[in-house]
């Protein structure tokens, strides 16, 4: 990562442990760069990056999530994360280095490879309103020198605070994770060559979608008709994923040829009143991914030095379907059934892509890329609406190249500077969920240009960054601002994004460090041409944008006697931000403190003490205008407090 010509930030896996991150959805706590949220369920995740945000895009979050080169399905982006050795964040359109489309960067997740050491690690843990944590791993060989396997186990119930007198329950808005992964990898000692296997499975039910009344969010008070029927009372989403993945390696001169084969099923379940309504759905994915890689390989041990050139080039492929079933019944003051629709939408995407980098001398570098990608859609759907039938079947096909140029120089051993130019795009399609016949019309491709300008710094006690950026994006992909259910995606104009963002850590001592890090961010429409979702909204901010963000946080290392101390504090304040195009629903700035105290009374077993929101801030995390009957809004959970223990082998 010291040498990329752009902008990556890493979290190894004491640091996900520290602030007790389980899922994607968390990644926010070490990069202090991402927002991240979700709309309505941890089906939708909402992920800002750089002004380039999901939030209203709901099945296309800002970043891809990659793991173990595993491109995810983008409902199954918040996930838990199991065995990982390090997360890598990839800022800015990264489609000249990884097969699928990624516009607003990439969640690399890597996990760890079973090898020659038996290694062990459970952990367990409980947490306020009744929350626990299981976590167990474990890796080793299982013959010699030539076969190794992992497995690796998650049980996670994490309550919410919202209270129902109508329900009969004052922890609505949780969610409850229960996930496996088993790993078989063949590489014979002394061989070039490596095959792997993976599968896994990731279920989560939870009672998220419970809103507050927009203005009256701090009484956190789920709003539920007091006469609505028992039979309608269910708030429920459930996601289950199933993943198997093949890969294998062959290392020859300079070069590593790597080919991975992977497969997703995800099969998603939600209901939940809303107002007199009681929406449900039923969604069946399949996604399956081929890609082949040719890369040249960092020297090893006893190797020559640094090549004057390194590249990578890939091809990629990708076939998704989808299955939907969808109905909206209005129960008040008697059952009618609004909309009842079945729809299916197929995805076939080809691409080519290659970067390589010249080092002109031993300080400066230059790197071009280029990517073509051929993407198809077709939709077919129909449906009743209010006694009127509706449907649809369209087909359409598009290519897209796209470019890279960046530079570098190393101006000493500590400073590195670069410039970084890099396009990215999100493919056509079709709405995904059509309430009308207008959705056989479907979107256009959605393209943008990043511009970027870093430096970073790595001494022996601070390690900073700095980057300046802009990201011009034309014809974006938006959903209207109209009631939910009843939205359709449309280009509905050009954005730009204009910041700074930074990271910063200093080793005042040997016990203790500080580090800050965040961004300044102006995120606005250059262009609004859709009026069934706004008008006159050219020079609005972007939604879900927030115009800045800073991480504080110290952190100890500290002796006491026979045992270690680990005392840490992390101060994160993030700036008011829109939850609509029309910038009617706002969340005011709002400052989150967690603090943890881990305490090691031997060298295999380790307690963490931690509060998270230790305020117990109330903030918004999601909102939208539901026609006359008002404005809703999600509420961030209040303070958690909890303890863990991890026993490692």
């Amino acid at each position: 990562m010291e040498q990329l010509n752009g902008s990556a930030s890493v979290a190894d896996r004491p640091a996900l442990d520290d602030a007790q991150v389980t899922s994607t959805l968390e990644l926010d706590r070490v990069f202090p760069e991402l927002y991240s949220s979700h709309s309505a369920t941890f089906l939708f995740p909402i992920i800002t990056l750089r002004g380039v945000t999901s939030a209203q895009d709901f099945y296309n979050p800002a970043l891809t999530v990659y793991v173990d080169g595993v491109p995810q399905l983008p409902i199954f982006a918040a996930q838990s994360l199991l065995g990982v050795e390090q997360v890598e964040l990839l800022k800015g359109p990264q489609g000249t280095l990884y097969g699928k489309s990624a516009q607003g960067g990439v969640l690399n997740i890597v996990s760890r490879k079973p090898g020659d050491t038996p290694e062990f690690a459970a952990s367990a843990g409980v947490s306020s309103r009744d929350g626990y944590q299981l976590q167990v791993e474990g890796s080793g060989p299982l013959v010699e020198d030539l076969l190794y396997g992992s497995v690796s186990l998650l049980g996670n119930d994490v309550n919410g605070d919202l209270r129902s007198d109508v329900i009969g329950s004052d922890q609505l808005g949780g969610v409850r994770s229960r996930a496996g992964n088993v790993k078989l990898r063949l590489a014979p000692a002394g061989n070039p060559w490596e095959v792997g296997l993976s599968a896994g499975r990731d279920c989560a039910t939870g009672d998220q979608e419970a809103y507050t009344l927009f203005d009256d969010y701090k009484s956190r008070r789920a709003y539920v008709l007091p006469n609505l029927p028992e039979a309608y009372r269910d708030f429920h989403q459930q996601r289950c994923a199933n993943s198997v993945a093949v890969n294998g390696q062959y290392d020859f001169g300079i070069w590593r040829l790597s080919a991975i084969a992977s497969s997703q099923r995800v099969q998603t379940e939600r209901q939940w009143p809303l107002d007199a309504y009681f929406p449900q759905f039923s969604e069946h994915w399949k996604q399956n991914t081929q890609e082949l890689r040719l890369s040249t390989r960092s020297p090893q041990q006893g190797e020559a030095p640094s090549r004057a050139w390194g590249a990578v080039f890939g091809l990629y492929r990708q076939e998704v379907d989808l299955s939907r079933g969808y109905q909206f019944d209005m129960v008040l003051p008697s059952f009618y059934r609004v909309t009842d629709s079945s729809s299916s939408n197929r995805t076939e995407s080809l691409a080519a892509y290659g970067d390589v980098t010249w080092h002109l001398s031993p300080k400066a570098d230059i790197t071009t890329g280029l990517r073509v990608a051929r993407d198809e859609a077709r939709t077919r759907f129909q449906g009743n609406m209010m006694g009127s039938t509706f449907q649809g079947q369209a087909s359409s096909d598009q290519t897209t190249w796209l470019g890279h140029l960046a530079a570098g120089y190393q101006f000493s051993p500590n400073w590195r500077g670069y410039v970084n130019v890099a396009q990215g795009y999100k493919p056509l399609g079709y709405n995904l969920a059509p309430s009308s016949m207008d959705d056989a019309a479907g979107y256009g491709r959605e393209r943008s240009i990043s511009y970027e300008a870093g430096m970073r710094y790595a001494g022996s006690d601070v390690r900073a960054s700095i980057a300046l950026y802009r990201v011009d994006s034309n014809d974006v992909q938006l959903y209207g601002d109209g009631d939910m259910g009843n939205q359709t995606l449309r280009n509905v104009g050009d954005t730009r994004s204009v910041g700074v963002e930074f990271n910063t850590e200093w080793d005042v001592t040997r016990q203790w460090t500080l580090s800050a890090g965040g961004f300044i961010n102006d995120a606005t429409f250059r262009r609004f041409e859709d009026s069934s979702a706004c008008t006159g909204c050219t020079h609005n901010a972007v939604p879900m944008a927030p115009k800045y963000g800073l991480t504080l946080s110290v952190k100890g290392n500290v002796p006491l006697g026979n045992t270690v101390l680990r005392p840490q504090l992390t101060v994160r304040r993030t700036g008011a931000h829109y939850f609509d195009s029309a910038n009617t629903l706002c969340q005011g700035a709002y400052t989150v403190v967690d603090a943890g105290l881990g305490w090691q009374p031997t060298r295999n077993l380790e307690l963490m003490f931690y509060a998270r929101n230790l305020t117990n801030q109330g903030y918004r995390t999601y909102g939208f205008s539901y026609g006359a009957t008002g404005n809703f809004a999600q509420i961030a959970p209040g303070r958690t407090v909890g303890v863990t223990a991890t026993y490692l082998y």
